[in-house]
């Protein structure tokens, strides 16, 4: 762990003192405003018989999504970029500014440092979505109750999420590019108390640190063909020794392929969910399809996501459709709609936990 930590830390001061060199005449840093603002009328229908996971609610709703992003950057004179993002909520949260970090970036590549999702996240290529911030992997809306071991699939590593850490970005050199992301613990900052006053704990139960996330990918265009390939890696190590528990790891792969106004996509990750049991692993996919016509594109996806419950015993599954189609008003504003169905698999076939339900999904999109 000390090991981990020590690079890491050599790493960082190298880049610093690299940025210090010739570093002198830049203007303070200034910040500006961005974000989005994401807002969806949906209505639809799940199973609502007695017991069922609808029963007794309503088939309609209006939700929104929002962040406002401060930004700011400024360039040194020897070509080092320093610069910060935070990203407010737009909405109370338990973790109000979920993602915050400072960046170093020049010819060496680029160092982040604070709460940002790793590496190995940040550089996957996946299925494009239907119906624009309503995908069906990893969505930020659904309007179907979805409450299996799986919830909603997602195939992206990413065992620390937004949690304090360190990443490294290389250059990007005839399309390749990689990226390596240190977590010392799991537990988010604003969510752990103690944590800005003193170390914190190496003795916390089912809670994985010292983590280590690796991505690459490659982007380029080849022909008359944009192919984009992505790859990822993560481990951690278990900080209390458990029965049935142990480090987890993740791996993931994922695709973008681009033919004129044709998009086709699909990734694939696999999770041993730090569990020693047999047939006990998680494993997510998906694919999917857009056109673009103009001011319009139009798509179609499939997601799908298992959960082993333990040898003997079956897996929840969860598996996604959508067709839907956006359509540009002009710069940052976007409308978009279609269709989701969700048909959701409990391993013992629990009342209050299979559904099947289908939403239909209109909303506006503004970024800024």
């Amino acid at each position: 762990m000390q090991n981990k930590f020590l690079s890491t830390t050599a790493m960082v001061a190298t880049t610093m003192l690299l940025a210090s060199t010739g570093a002198h005449g830049a203007d303070k840093i200034k910040l500006g405003l961005g974000g989005y603002f994401h807002a969806y009328a949906g209505v639809g229908s799940q199973d609502d018989g007695a017991g069922e996971p609808g029963a007794g609610l309503r088939n309609h709703k209006i939700v929104r999504e929002s962040e406002i992003h401060f930004l700011g950057k400024t360039t040194l004179d020897n070509g080092i970029t320093f610069g910060v993002n935070v990203q407010l909520e737009g909405e109370t949260c338990t973790d109000q500014i979920d993602e915050s970090y400072i960046y170093i970036e020049g010819n060496f590549g680029r160092v982040s440092i604070g709460a940002d999702d790793p590496a190995s996240d940040l550089m996957a290529y996946s299925a494009p979505q239907p119906i624009s911030g309503v995908g069906i992997l990893s969505p930020d809306v659904t309007f179907i109750t979805i409450g299996n071991a799986v919830g909603t699939p997602d195939a992206a590593t990413s065992i620390s999420g937004d949690s304090e850490k360190i990443t490294y970005f290389t250059p990007r050199l005839s399309g390749f590019q990689l990226g390596l992301s240190y977590t010392p613990d799991s537990c988010e900052e604003g969510a752990c108390g103690g944590t800005y006053a003193g170390f914190q704990s190496d003795a916390t139960a089912a809670q994985q640190s010292e983590i280590i996330e690796i991505g690459a990918n490659y982007s380029r265009k080849i022909g008359g063909v944009n192919i984009a390939l992505s790859g990822g890696y993560g481990r951690g190590d278990l900080e209390v020794a458990a029965a049935g528990s142990e480090d987890q790891t993740q791996w993931s792969l994922g695709m973008e392929l681009g033919f004129g106004p044709l998009t086709f996509g699909a990734a694939y990750r696999n999770d041993d969910q730090g569990t020693s049991g047999s047939n006990t692993d998680r494993t997510d996919y998906g694919m999917g399809v857009t056109y673009a016509m103009g001011d319009w594109t139009f798509g179609a996806a499939f997601a799908h996501g298992e959960a082993e419950a333990g040898a003997g015993l079956g897996q929840d599954e969860t598996d996604g459709y959508q067709i839907g189609a956006t359509y540009n008003m002009g710069p940052g504003i976007a409308l978009t709609g279609g269709v989701t169905h969700w048909e959701v698999d409990d391993n013992l076939n629990a009342v209050a936990i299979e559904n099947t339900g289908t939403a239909l999904v209109f909303g506006t999109i503004l970024s800024f």
